[in-house]
């Protein structure tokens, strides 16, 4: 299929019966079934004002696997423009203060955050701290892109969370999904630029070149230095911290991010016009 393919339309005229619909979500599961799986899930997203009442009351059931797919319908992930988001949070929010099963849980807060609803951010903060590292993984998830001060504090401290992929996404968070500048973001992404994964390190360089702080430039030397040329060229978090270096190369661009940018250019990393058009002010600042 074609990227311009219309699934919105596929799911709201899915010809099953919500009977059959909700059957099939009841039964299925995410990761074993797929797609038998999530076609009914997105066609139930795609008829949720119809069935509202119907979803609220899976979401009081005893069964664990009746509130996941509340919640999961609830979060309407595969619809565009959300349908009665505020009753939806409601509704999530009641049944986040009193989930006992981490798997749902991790659910109920996965869906608040396709809502994101700003009243979801303080229950969530609390739970960072979750001894399951799913349920953490999902409030780093739900948290991105939310840039108020309990927000941003949760995710600093996730940043440094024993769970690779939670300090991963909040890494991604701090640097890449929201626009705020602080001393305190820039050290907790610091603090990650002596990670061993890579994706890690990857996304601290380019949340750190985003904004200007040329602390970065050192780290990001010895990535270009440490690995092969078709490695790098490879490597998309690397092609983004050279777009966002190159941003930066002012008047009052150091020594060092001439040396950068010049071996950026030499690997033929990022935009080439750009990176030449950076190098060229940074000779000039120099003159």
């Amino acid at each position: 299929m074609s990227d311009s393919y219309d699934y919105a339309t596929e799911y709201r005229n899915d010809p099953r019966s919500t009977d059959e619909l909700l059957g099939l979500a009841l039964t299925k599961e995410a990761d074993r079934d797929d797609d038998a799986y999530w076609k009914p899930i997105a066609a139930l997203q795609h008829r949720l004002p119809q069935i509202l009442e119907r979803v609220q009351e899976l979401s009081g059931s005893s069964e664990e696997k009746s509130r996941d797919t509340a919640a999961t319908i609830l979060g309407q992930g595969w619809v565009g423009t959300k349908f009665t988001s505020d009753r939806c949070a409601e509704i999530l929010l009641q049944m986040l203060a009193k989930e006992p099963s981490p798997s749902v849980l991790a659910s109920i807060i996965f869906a608040l955050g396709h809502l994101h609803d700003s009243r979801a951010v303080e229950p969530l903060v609390i739970l960072r701290t979750h001894p399951d590292a799913h349920v953490r993984y999902a409030v780093v998830s739900s948290l991105c892109g939310h840039d108020d001060s309990q927000a941003i504090g949760a995710m600093i401290a996730c940043s440094s969370d024993p769970d690779r992929d939670v300090r991963n996404w909040a890494t991604f968070g701090l640097g890449a999904q929201i626009e705020t500048d602080t001393p305190a973001i820039r050290e907790a992404l610091i603090a990650r630029l002596d990670e061993e994964d890579d994706e890690i390190r990857g996304e601290a360089i380019v949340g750190l070149a985003r904004r200007g702080d040329f602390q970065v430039l050192a780290p990001l030397l010895k990535e270009l230095n440490s690995h092969e040329p078709e490695v790098l060229s490879g490597w998309i978090l690397i092609d983004e911290a050279a777009a966002a270096l190159a941003n930066h190369a002012n008047a009052t661009s150091p020594r060092e991010l001439l040396t950068v940018l010049t071996k950026l250019a030499t690997l033929g990393i990022g935009e080439r016009d750009t990176i030449q058009a950076a190098i060229n002010r940074c000779k000039s600042s120099l003159q």
